[in-house]
């Protein structure tokens, strides 16, 4: 387990992941519906450990003794009736003009475009007021660090150290995040995480230290060293960003994107298919990911890489650039699963106890990912920040897209990710502020779905005006109904859905989008 809770254990950020290590006797388990939730385990040699998301019937069990043949174990147990998904438990692998005085040794802000932005706005709110929060996983931080700590996210429901659960969360005392790993209000100190949170979001303009890629935000601390942990701090997330939209920004948090410099070698998501979901669930609620590669010079497309493999269009995968746009040699790559480059070479961040030093790999790359998620959040556009309660799923997705046709191209890049370039801050954001005060479209159009053919969902982009409901349908080739809701109403020009279609035979269906006058359709194959 890496969990780099010291400066010795920093110069292994940018070697290889190591063979994932499986936890024995600890299955994650997804139950088909509430009622096997609630009558299993029936056998003596398995119990339940803990329940990591129940909304979603997610539950962590453990097995005594541990199967001795753990993959014929899991096949059998999948096929247990009121078992939908199953797979094992795994330690994680961790991948590291303001007048701030140590602003001088931060090349990257310069490379990815970020000063440009910052002459229009630093971060931190949105156009109309509300806080942005990040949520960052890993290992540990220094929470009293002098350019952290006045942007660390609180939990304004809970009253810290009164040993009560004041907003009945099941969480006692989670007033800064929480530690999965110790089930405890209290964070490890860590350099992998003091590092990668300084990235996104060290105090800038305070005179002091470095500046991260937004002067101000809220960063949600979660402790996590396990794909359990991890799939509960998902189910913390998601819980705050829905209270948020509920409540209309009185309760929960507004957290626009997670980040994940951590991950699986060598290991598909096809193989993690819980974990692998959450990104979906995450996106349902508004939130992104941004998630690291590989630290080895291996093809993920090929060998595997959690959770870079993973399909959803709610994740930003990120591989690590130099000083001169080329994929760093120890990088992980591929043209599928690998959206973007991001700098990630001597990256001068925050390290413990008020310190600061180079951090590489991977994981120093993703984070710029994930900053820049936020910084585009806090666009000055109202129309933007309205649709961030509005229509969340499509503003993300919006936001995603700016990232992704915003990259700068590189030779160096285009056999090695999806786009072919590198974060680039500045053109993403004229792209997304370039939506603002167009001319809205008054005629109802799908402009794309895609992938066709498709696997486990589709996404959607459409155009249509911003005071007229949208309602979809999906129509089987007998010509049954399957599907039907109706879409938030989003102010944007080109507004985009996503479409999770997992349990439906393959073939051919018909997706009809209505504005109560208009009726358009596209034809797409599911295999």
């Amino acid at each position: 387990m890496l969990r780099f809770a010291s400066l010795f254990l920093c110069l292994l950020a940018c070697l290889p992941r190591l063979e994932a290590q499986l936890i024995p006797g600890q299955v994650i388990v997804e139950w088909a519906d509430q009622k096997a939730a609630a009558t299993f385990p029936k056998e003596k040699d398995i119990f339940l450990l803990k329940h990591l998301a129940p909304a979603y019937r997610i539950d962590l069990l453990g097995i005594s003794p541990p199967p001795a043949d753990p993959d014929t174990w899991l096949q059998t147990f999948r096929q247990t009736p009121g078992v939908k998904a199953a797979q094992w438990n795994y330690d994680l692998e961790f991948d590291a003009i303001p007048n701030d005085p140590h602003f001088s040794d931060q090349w990257s802000p310069t490379q990815i475009g970020v000063e440009q932005v910052w002459d229009q706005t630093t971060g931190g709110i949105t156009a109309t007021g509300d806080t942005i929060v990040v949520a960052v996983l890993d290992g540990g931080f220094d929470i009293h660090h002098q350019d952290l700590v006045e942007n660390l996210w609180v939990n304004r429901d809970e009253i810290p150290g009164d040993g009560l659960d004041n907003d009945e969360n099941g969480l006692v005392d989670d007033y800064l995040g929480w530690n999965f790993a110790d089930n405890s209000p209290d964070h490890p100190t860590d350099l992998h995480g003091t590092a990668v949170a300084g990235i996104i979001g060290a105090v800038g303009n305070n005179q002091i230290g470095i500046t991260g890629i937004n002067w101000q935000l809220r960063l949600m601390l979660l402790t996590t060293v396990t794909v359990s942990d991890v799939i509960e701090a998902y189910n913390y997330v998601i819980h705050q960003r829905e209270l948020f939209t509920a409540s209309n920004g009185e309760k929960g948090a507004l957290v626009v994107a997670t980040n994940a410099s951590f991950g699986l070698a060598e290991v598909f998501c096809a193989e993690q298919p819980i974990w692998g979901s959450m990104y979906d669930l995450l996106g349902k609620a508004g939130i992104l990911t941004a998630a690291a590669t590989s630290n080895s010079p291996v093809n993920v497309d090929i060998v595997g890489d959690m959770p870079s493999t993973c399909p959803s269009p709610f994740l930003i995968t990120v591989l690590n650039t130099d000083p001169w746009d080329e994929k760093e040699s120890q990088s992980g790559f591929g043209q599928t699963s690998i959206d973007l480059g991001a700098p990630g070479v001597s990256i001068y961040t925050t390290h413990p106890n008020d310190k600061y030093g180079t951090f590489n790999g991977t994981s120093a790359a993703t984070p710029h990912v994930t900053g820049a998620i936020a910084l585009l959040y806090s666009l000055p556009c109202l129309d933007f920040a309205k649709s961030v309660l509005k229509a969340p799923q499509q503003t993300a997705l919006a936001v995603k897209k700016a990232l992704l046709d915003g990259v700068a191209p590189s030779p160096g890049l285009e056999a090695y990710t999806l786009t072919g370039g590198r974060l680039e801050i500045d053109q993403s954001f004229q792209l997304l502020g370039a939506i603002c005060g167009t001319d809205e479209p008054r005629v109802l159009r799908i402009l794309n779905a895609f992938p066709n053919p498709a696997n486990e969902g589709i996404e959607v982009e459409y155009q249509a005006h911003s005071q007229k409901r949208i309602s979809y349908r999906l129509i089987n080739p007998l010509g049954q109904l399957i599907l039907e809701d109706a879409l938030p109403i989003s102010p944007w020009p080109a507004k985009r859905f996503y479409l999770s279609l997992p349990d439906l035979p393959k073939g051919i269906y018909l997706l009809v989008l209505t504005d109560g006058q208009v009726q358009v359709s596209k034809l797409f194959f599911l295999y």
